[in-house]
């Protein structure tokens, strides 16, 4: 599945620190002030990767239902939308990134659309199986606004920095 050596052991270990980084920042960022901003960096990894190598040996799809796993089984206590969420983002992001330059505008965009459906997607989910009674409204504002913000700044940090990697991996 994962031809090169180094790709190999990077991707994973990366992976695992993203997930564990995720849980750090939002203590930060999502549980002290008013709004909730998620951060979603084990996304952002997967997508990143799937942007800078373009091998279709390394089965992303199937890294983001192991991502989604870990993130439901971690910080939910059990399997729940994410494990279905992540491929769907990933799949809908290697469908459309066929179509768009590889730049940083193209990746701001798809990203923009993945958070904002991953996000709008885990609250369906959760308000028809009547785990929230959180407004769209509440959620458009308290929610999605701040996280987007915050994944969207790490999307613009960490693009140079991991093209960079990737690229060496490569």
């Amino acid at each position: 599945m994962l031809k090169n050596n180094a790709f190999k052991y990077v991707f994973p270990i990366g992976m695992l620190i993203s997930i564990f980084l995720d849980g750090s920042i939002f203590s930060i960022f999502g549980a002290s002030l008013s709004f909730h901003a998620v951060p979603n960096l084990s996304f952002l990894w997967i997508f990143l990767a799937m942007f800078f190598i373009k091998d279709d040996s390394i089965h992303y799809e199937w890294w983001a239902v192991l991502a989604g796993i870990i993130v439901d089984a971690f910080y939910m206590g059990f399997l729940g939308v994410y494990t279905f969420i992540f491929p769907l983002a990933i799949y809908f992001s290697k469908w459309i990134y066929k179509h768009l330059p590889l730049n940083v505008v193209s990746a701001f965009l798809i990203y923009f659309i993945d958070i904002t459906m991953i996000f709008s997607l885990a609250l369906l989910a959760n308000r028809l199986e009547s785990l929230t009674n959180m407004s769209w409204s509440f959620y458009l504002v308290y929610v999605l606004g701040p996280t987007l913000a915050i994944n969207l700044v790490f999307l613009i940090i960490l693009y140079i920095p991991l093209q960079f990697l990737f690229d060496k991996l490569n």
